[in-house]
């Protein structure tokens, strides 16, 4: 290729002359001289920019580290490189985070323009604007070359800048590009070699790892500057403590102020003043801790120090080795924590704790305390109350294991046992108990407490006493019931016996032949058929008698047959289908006792009998009632059946309350416990015996009565011929009653009256009555407002009075009827006993009448 620059030459003439002498001219060489010259501007021109590499090296040496480099740094590059302009762009961020570049430093030939201030040229969006530029600065490349040959968009931006040629080399700091060195030719298109490129690229490179260094340095301030204000403004005192050369503190901070009373400067003059402050029994502590930080290392280590006002704190520390490149601990950063209150409360918690636990001792009710569902202590009480002898049996076990029925705790979840619960003693007796828990810290841990208080005995009172109303509302029922039966029942069997005892006129009145059909007889079978079946009526009624008043707790004396008679008519239905019934009645006196309470006793007994039989096969077993006379005036009753029987395992136990063998839903549990409660409670006792398979046997002892006393019964007296005939007033609101009565006392005169109010109104215009039957509950006036207004007339007339009940069912009938003298009968009349108390009354007031 032809050569475009000026040939130099070096001439050396030679004269040369002829033999003669003559000059015959003039000979040479010419040498050229523009290889020799390239190279001695080559050398030059890296000389020049080795000369400027090592003045940027100072400059960045001697700069400060307030002062900005870039400024510094581009006046050698340019003068070194021959360009018109040289620059230096800085990365940064915008608010948004997009990066953009902006111009921090510039230097420009003599002549040339300063783009400085060009505001085009601050926030540049580089990628945005220049593309290509900014993929070659990425990539670490760089940007060389003629404008002219530049894509537009680059153009655009370089052109009204003159600039004819440019070398861009980018700055990488930590990795990432953090701007980039521009150097641009105004003068001539002209392109740098490769050897000022790599010059150049030296140069790019000791300014990038100076940025590196600072940025590096600036963020080493920034982390201390935060250290600094976290250290000071942390409640925690933060320390390192040098261990190499003099022990001293290199740093700690001003929170030691508040904590010791010692500022960080006194710290740092006297060295051994943290350890004058050490508490005499901790020094060896404070000295492990600071000698062999690398065992101690992340474990907390509590150190007693002595203020400067002489007071004691606890101060928690937590250490870390500083190592130095060989590995050796030159230091110790720590952080030290005022724990004084924590202690004092942890102090005072280890005494409440005494005092909790000494209280827990002390209470009578059972405790226990758990933590994670597992007892950690049981006071007496508990271990007591669950049958073991000492606490350490229960420790590690679970509440929840001896409370019945009770499920399972989630996983995770902590219980807190409250309310009723059935607790399960080591022996298989179950008490109810009301449980209270709370949570509380019991030796410096979360903890449960709970509390139990056994109601067995309350709730079993409670279940009396509601059983009680139970069958007083029962009672109070059955009275009422007896009462609304007892009325028609009485005028059905007056009836009746008017019937028959017609019928039996009847064969002299009828004509001849008569008397004889088949049919006559046929009438008197069905009347007596349908008195017989209203008789069975009256039994019952009597017996549901019994359970009338079952809240009375008067003792008498009662007839244990007539008692065990009642209980099996009330259970016929439950025995019928599974056992033969016999009674082995011996003689023996009345017991002393309340025949309601010894009903329900007795019903109790003989239902359990025959629930523990199964039904379907009465021919093969029995349940027998066995009464005898025992010893020292004692009376025994057994009520024995040939059931399943009790496992002895359970025998000791069927007296507990809410104990029971039946199937759920069949029985309460409560049933033997009452009844154990009624028989003691009368004087007496109750005992069981059984042998599985072959039966059970219930035994109850009970008290004679006084020598000779005896339940008042009504005794049907002989039929006593009518020898004076009286007048007779009957009062009773069902005036069917009343016509069954007149019948019955038909050989005298006998009036009605269908109420009180009425009768009230015969009786005080008109006393010449002989006897007056009065029925005790009647609607607007009853039988004892009647006797009491009669009473209060001074008339005598209420001693005349014979009061009819259908079952007097309230309380105040019942005191009233036992308060006066005068005679009671009850419905469905005994018509022999109606004729006999009204023949004596006639009898004994015909005087008073005047008959």
């Amino acid at each position: 290729m032809e050569s475009k620059l000026p040939i130099l030459m070096h001439p050396k003439p030679q004269q040369t002359d002829a033999e003669d002498g003559t000059t015959l001219g003039t000979c040479g060489s010419l040498n050229d001289l523009n290889e020799r010259r390239a190279t001695t501007d080559a050398l030059a021109r890296r000389e020049r920019y080795l000369t400027a590499v090592v003045e940027i090296q100072q400059r960045l040496l001697a700069a400060t580290a307030s002062e900005s480099i870039f400024e510094r740094l581009v006046a050698p590059l340019g003068e070194a490189s021959g360009a018109s302009r040289a620059y230096i762009f800085e990365a940064h961020r915008s608010p948004d985070g997009n990066q953009l570049f902006s111009q921090r430093a510039e230097w420009c030939a003599p002549g040339v323009k300063p783009e400085l201030n060009n505001p085009m040229l601050q926030d540049m969006p580089l990628e945005r604007q220049m593309p290509r530029l900014y993929e070659l600065l990425s990539r670490g490349q760089v940007l060389t070359g003629l404008v002219k040959n530049f894509p537009p968009e680059e153009r655009a931006v370089l052109e009204p800048q003159q600039i004819l040629s440019v070398l861009t080399l980018p700055l990488w700091v930590h990795g990432t590009l953090a701007g980039f060195i521009g150097f641009d030719n105004c003068a001539e298109a002209r392109e740098w070699d490769k050897l000022e490129v790599d010059l150049l690229w030296a140069a790019a490179g000791a300014i990038a790892l100076c940025m590196e260094q600072r940025q590096s340095e600036r963020a080493l301030r920034e982390r201390e500057l935060r250290f600094r204000r976290i250290a000071e403004n942390a409640s925690d005192v933060l320390y390192r403590y040098q261990l190499a050369g003099t022990r001293s503190f290199a740093f700690i901070s001003g929170v030691v102020t508040n904590n010791l009373g010692f500022s960080p400067e006194e710290h740092y003059r006297d060295p051994g003043l943290w350890h004058r402050q050490v508490h005499s029994e901790d020094l060896q502590v404070l000295e492990q801790l600071l000698s062999d930080p690398e065992r101690m290392a992340d474990t907390p280590v509590v150190v007693r120090f002595t203020r400067r006002d002489g007071r004691l704190v606890w101060l928690q520390h937590v250490v870390t080795p500083v190592l130095d490149a060989t590995g050796l601990c030159v230091a110790v950063e720590g952080i030290a924590r005022d724990i004084t209150e924590r202690r004092q409360f942890e102090e005072a918690l280890k005494l409440s704790e005494a005092s909790f636990r000494l209280l827990l001792e002390g209470v009578p009710e059972p405790a226990a305390i758990q933590r994670d569902e597992h007892i950690i202590y049981a006071n007496s009480a508990l271990v007591t109350a669950l049958g073991f002898e000492r606490p350490h049996d229960l420790m590690g076990r679970r509440l929840q294991e001896f409370l019945v029925d009770e499920p399972p705790t989630p996983e995770g979840m902590v219980s807190l046992v409250t309310g009723e619960r059935r607790m399960r003693r080591q022996d298989g007796k179950v008490r109810v108990v009301e449980f209270a828990s709370l949570p509380l810290l019991f030796d410096g841990e979360p903890a449960v407490v709970s509390i139990a208080r056994d109601v067995t005995e309350q709730r079993k009172l409670q279940s009396q006493l509601s059983l009680a109303d139970r069958m007083a509302s029962m009672g109070t029922l059955a009275a009422g019931i007896a009462h609304e039966i007892n009325n028609p029942l009485a005028f059905v069997i007056s009836n009746l016996g008017f019937l028959l005892d017609e019928m039996r006129r009847m064969p002299s009145m009828m004509p001849g032949g008569l008397a004889a059909r088949p049919e006559v007889d046929e009438w008197r079978s069905v009347i007596m058929e349908a008195r017989e079946g209203a008789e069975r009526v009256r039994q019952i009624v009597r017996q549901l008698k019994a359970f009338s008043r079952p809240d009375e707790e008067r003792l008498e004396a009662v007839d244990l047959h007539a008692v065990l008679d009642s209980a099996v008519m009330l259970a016929a239905n439950e025995i019928k289908h599974r056992a033969r019934l016999k009674r082995e009645y011996g003689p023996m006196p009345y017991v002393k006792g309340n025949e309601g309470r010894l009903c329900q006793v007795f019903l109790n007994l003989v239902v359990n009998a025959a629930q523990a039989i199964p039904e379907g096969a009465a021919e093969k077993n029995e349940i027998r009632l066995v009464t005898r006379e025992g010893e020292q005036g004692r009376v025994i009753a057994e009520v024995q059946d040939t059931g399943s029987g009790i496992p002895p395992e359970v025998l000791g136990r069927i007296f507990d309350p809410f104990f029971t063998t039946k199937p759920v839903g069949v029985g309460t549990g409560l049933g033997l416990s009452i009844c154990h409660g009624i028989i003691t409670s009368l004087g007496g006792e109750i005992s069981v015996e059984s042998q599985p398979g072959r039966g059970t046997t219930v035994r109850v002892v009970l008290p004679a009565a006084e020598q000779g006393a005896r339940v008042q019964k009504p005794v049907a007296a002989p039929q006593v011929p009518i020898t004076q005939r009286g007048r007779v007033l009957i009062v009773d609101d069902e005036p069917a009653v009343g016509r069954a009565l007149r019948r019955i006392l038909r050989e005298h005169e006998v009036e009605l009256a269908t109420s009180g109010r009425q009768a009230l109104e015969k009786l005080t215009t008109d006393n010449r009555f002989h006897a007056v039957l009065c029925d005790v509950m009647m609607p607007d006036l009853g039988g004892k407002d009647l006797y009491e207004a009669i009473q209060q007339a001074g008339s005598g007339l209420e001693r005349r009075f014979v009061f009819v009940s259908g079952g007097a069912f309230t309380q105040g009938a019942r005191d009233f009827l036992a308060r006066v003298p005068n005679p009671t009968l009850e419905k469905p009349f005994d018509e022999t006993a109606v004729r006999r108390v009204v023949r004596e009354l006639v009898l004994n007031n015909a005087a008073a009448v005047g008959t």
